[in-house]
């Protein structure tokens, strides 16, 4: 089946025009990475609003940041004609850890926060909302960080797998060096988002869209001709679970007129 690709663009310019004139804000704030998903969000907020109306913060974490992401991060804030902003946050999250006790994935939790810290920052400085920029992949997989890459204002790439957004980036003629670039938060040296999840983006969208189509129970027999093992399929299922939290609503006691 073919993909109107246009058609797709011209909804999510749509969302995010619309959204932000509800808002009564003049400008939308994104975080380039260098990779997939903030580079197409970043090209779509250009042609919803005009490249005055988008800054883009690149957010390194040196030395964990290969330095190929900020090249290429610049590199598109530059062709896309948008202003961009770069700060190495190492110095703070330095200053964080002084008095913190040392954990790999907690540190990698507390690197995303901080970048959302700064969004925010820069979001009211300039009257903006924050573009998140996780795809569908992660939100269901609920693979962010709660209160960091997962706060955000509007999610345009949220209906869109991740395979979907790479073939949007295709047909948007991004470059090849972030349309082939391992996705990765970056949250860690050689952290790669493949890797932690135990399966890569082809197998894991098959997974999550046989899962909303089929519901849980009796998704094995309509997986096996993909040729995806039963651990994978597992682990995908179990991450689910794990991370259900971070998409429930906040849980609040509720009194009533009992006060």
């Amino acid at each position: 089946m073919s993909v109107n690709f246009e058609t797709i663009c011209d909804l999510i310019e749509k969302f995010i025009k619309q959204e932000l004139q509800k808002a009564k804000r003049e400008k939308v704030v994104v975080g380039l990475s260098g990779g997939l998903d903030s580079s197409v969000t970043a090209c779509l907020a250009v042609r919803a609003l005009s490249n005055k109306k988008v800054l883009s913060l690149i957010l390194p974490d040196f030395p964990i940041t290969p330095n190929s992401d900020v090249n290429d991060a610049t590199e598109l804030a530059r062709s896309l004609h948008i202003e961009f902003k770069i700060m190495n946050i190492n110095n703070i999250k330095s200053e964080f850890l002084v008095n913190l006790p040392r954990d790999q994935y907690a540190e990698g939790n507390l690197t995303a926060r901080i970048r959302m810290c700064i969004l925010y920052y820069y979001s009211f400085i300039y009257n903006g909302l924050v573009l998140g920029t996780s795809d569908k992949s992660e939100l269901v997989l609920g693979y962010y960080t709660k209160f960091g890459d997962g706060a955000a204002d509007l999610f345009p790439l949220g209906d869109l797998y991740k395979t979907q957004v790479r073939e949007l980036a295709k047909y948007l003629e991004l470059p090849l060096s972030i349309l082939q670039k391992e996705s990765s938060p970056r949250l860690w040296k050689g952290h790669t988002a493949e890797e932690e999840l135990g399966a890569n983006y082809d197998e894991i969208d098959i997974i999550l869209k046989k899962l909303e189509s089929a519901g849980p129970k009796n998704n094995g027999d309509e997986l096996d001709s993909y040729k995806i093992s039963n651990s994978k399929i597992a682990g995908i299922e179990q991450t689910i679970k794990r991370n259900a939290h971070k998409i429930r609503p906040l849980k609040v006691c509720s009194i009533g007129s009992k006060f």
